[in-house]
């Protein structure tokens, strides 16, 4: 019987972390501990955690460092064979842990599957658009840059479950990103074992906290975890069947980070990125060249 350590990375959250913990002490699957990681909270979210008197949660406090470090500190901790992963701020449906059981019986070999997921905010529920061929509710990711390059992205750090195995060999999660960390970690997976996912939609993606990093952080310049993707594109490390869609995956993020710059009125850095070798000369890299001209109330009018 599988055991899952459930790693929640906490910081500030306590509007949301009571209905997080609670939709995982609520799963119908119930071979599983909670590992709770306190990234130096500074509001009443230790305190709350504590009053649940949840028998297999435990709580880990830490100076603050980082959800990576969060994450990182949870993996260390965690005795499970495969590790579930749980924003604070996001919650599951009852049956997530019991359909990542049957989704690992199905593909033995993979070792990360997910669920497909839903956006949650006041106007209701949204599912996610995902990409994955195949008919049935349980499917490999055959080709994660493909399906990220179609839609929603495929794997999200509250719909994921991962080998400890193989995070241990991977090294866990890069630490001091501001964005990407987790996007980073998936990619590094896809390239060298294999993922399968769930089509129900059991994790739920709650897009009212605007305290997010998500929602912060601007993207202006390229990502780290695009910049590692280069990487391993000129040393090879991407399978060959992937890598047509993975230089897509380069080429969508320049043209995305262009697009946000001319946005804040930095024409010459949105020049530039277009200029960049992995860019696909289009109609994209044209528009771009093009509003870089333009005035910038007109740029603000059109984007």
């Amino acid at each position: 019987m599988i055991k899952f350590s459930v790693v929640i990375p906490l910081f500030n959250k306590e509007d949301y972390i009571e209905r997080c913990i609670r939709s995982v002490a609520a799963q119908v699957y119930d071979n599983y501990e909670i590992i709770v990681v306190d990234d130096g909270s500074t509001d009443m979210s230790v305190e709350l955690v504590n009053q649940l008197k949840i028998s297999n949660l435990r709580l880990i406090q830490q100076e603050n460092g980082g959800v990576s470090k969060a994450r990182n500190t949870g993996i260390s901790n965690a005795v499970g064979e495969w590790v579930a992963f749980l924003d604070a701020d996001d919650f599951w449906e009852p049956e997530y842990l019991h359909e990542m059981t049957i989704l690992q019986s199905k593909y033995s070999s993979a070792s990360l599957c997910c669920s497909a997921y839903c956006f949650d905010s006041p106007n209701g529920r949204k599912p996610a658009k995902l990409c994955i061929p195949g008919e049935t509710d349980y499917r490999l990711i055959d080709n994660y840059f493909y399906t990220t390059c179609r839609g929603n992205l495929p794997v999200t750090a509250s719909s994921v479950s991962i080998k400890r195995s193989t995070l241990n060999e991977i090294g866990g999660f890069p630490v001091g990103w501001k964005m990407g960390e987790d996007i980073f970690v998936w990619m590094r997976i896809a390239i060298d074992y294999q993922l399968a996912i769930c089509m129900k939609q059991l994790a739920i993606y709650d897009e009212s906290d605007i305290g997010s990093a998500t929602k912060k952080n601007k993207v202006l310049n390229i990502l780290p975890h695009v910049k590692a993707l280069e990487e391993w594109l000129d040393t090879s490390r991407v399978p060959e069947r992937q890598v047509h869609e993975a230089k897509n995956l380069v080429h969508r993020s320049y043209i995305y980070t262009a697009l946000q710059n001319l946005k804040e009125g930095n024409k010459v850095l949105a020049r530039d990125l277009v200029a960049n070798t992995n860019v696909r000369f289009g109609i994209h890299a044209i528009a771009i060249q093009l509003l870089s001209v333009m005035p910038n109330w007109l740029v603000k009018r059109l984007l």
